[in-house]
């Protein structure tokens, strides 16, 4: 039994964590670790201890942490943690690199610890939903292609933050598309399997002020055989997150933002199932999905080697953009 969590990084998202954690598990000891560079907000009264290191942490005996630092601090934080025997629950994108990722898996399978990788749209009720479907309504058919629309305005990401100093707009912290909407390359990963290759187009248009790109065109090659095309952006005005697939049975549409599962047959009447959840339902399902790794032994949604394999994606993509060609996938 988890008795004793620390949240390392005390940005939205790992207030959110000890907000979540908090009323999970009421009586759990909770210990913040923060650079103490920002404001003090009011979540912090959610918890027990208050550290600047991870040092501290550690002497203060914490069994499992969750990671919601800079992309960029990622890896050695789970590094020193899994060497203190901590189990992890690290925000995505697992790195930045994938420069000692391997050494970090032989690291966790030494320990036996549990490493996590915070690609939180696999406890999406919606998403859940377009997965079984799509195992569903279209077995006994073929799929023919399916296309992925990404697209937000960075701006209005953080209100009252600038958000040109964010992590999601400079590269040296981890930012710019690939990175930060990865959740996309790991769910088709989830929903399709393994690339087999992939084409890719990343620009910087120059409007948002950022020193990171914020377009990214994308064509995945899927190992059963069918195309993938995949967008991602940070300049939309009208947020979008869609995956559709298109098959010889008929056409299957996921929207995150509508929360709609759309089955529109070849054959029948089209069927739409809605959902209406807020984003601390699928947050509260990966922090309790994280203990249950812990206390229970479930497989991860999301293991350090599948963070490690989307990271390989994004490294092939940006490969296949600097060469102006296709890249096979490894």
């Amino acid at each position: 039994m988890i008795e004793h969590l620390a949240i390392i990084g005390l940005g939205s998202i790992g207030r959110r964590h000890l907000r979540l954690a908090r009323e999970l598990r009421p009586e759990l000891k909770i210990t913040v670790v923060r650079s103490g560079r920002s404001e003090s907000s009011e979540e912090e009264k959610l918890a027990d201890n208050i550290y600047c290191s991870l040092e501290q942490a550690v002497d203060a005996s914490i069994q499992a942490a969750v990671i919601s630092t800079p992309t960029v601090c990622h890896l050695q934080q789970v590094k020193a943690l899994m060497q203190a025997g901590i189990n992890i629950l690290v925000e995505k994108p697992l790195s930045h690199t994938t420069d000692h990722v391997h050494d970090l898996i032989k690291l966790q399978k030494k320990r036996n610890l549990v490493g996590l990788v915070g690609y939180c749209l696999r406890h999406d009720p919606c998403a859940l939903k377009f997965n079984e479907n799509l195992k569903n309504k279209i077995k006994s058919g073929k799929i023919l292609h399916a296309y992925v629309d990404c697209g937000s305005y960075l701006p209005e990401w953080r209100p009252g933050q600038n958000y040109r100093q964010s992590v999601s707009a400079n590269k040296n912290l981890g930012g710019g598309v690939l990175l930060e909407l990865s959740h996309e390359l790991d769910y088709i990963r989830w929903f399709f399997g393994e690339m087999e290759s992939v084409y890719a187009n990343i620009t910087s248009s120059g409007t948002l002020e950022i020193d990171s790109e914020d377009s990214a065109e994308m064509i995945f090659v899927s190992r059963q055989g069918f195309p993938i095309f995949v967008h991602l952006d940070f300049n939309s005005r009208s947020s979008r997150r869609s995956c559709s697939v298109r098959s010889t049975n008929g056409d299957l549409i996921w929207d995150a933002i509508k929360q709609e599962v759309t089955w529109d047959p070849v054959v029948g009447p089209k069927e739409i199932e809605r959902y209406d959840h807020d984003r601390d339902v699928i947050y509260r399902k990966q922090m309790q999905h994280f203990f249950d790794c812990i206390e229970d032994g479930q497989s991860p949604a999301v293991s350090i080697t599948e963070g490690a394999a989307v990271l390989s994606m994004i490294e092939c993509a940006c490969r296949s953009n600097a060469m102006e060609k296709k890249i096979v996938i490894i």
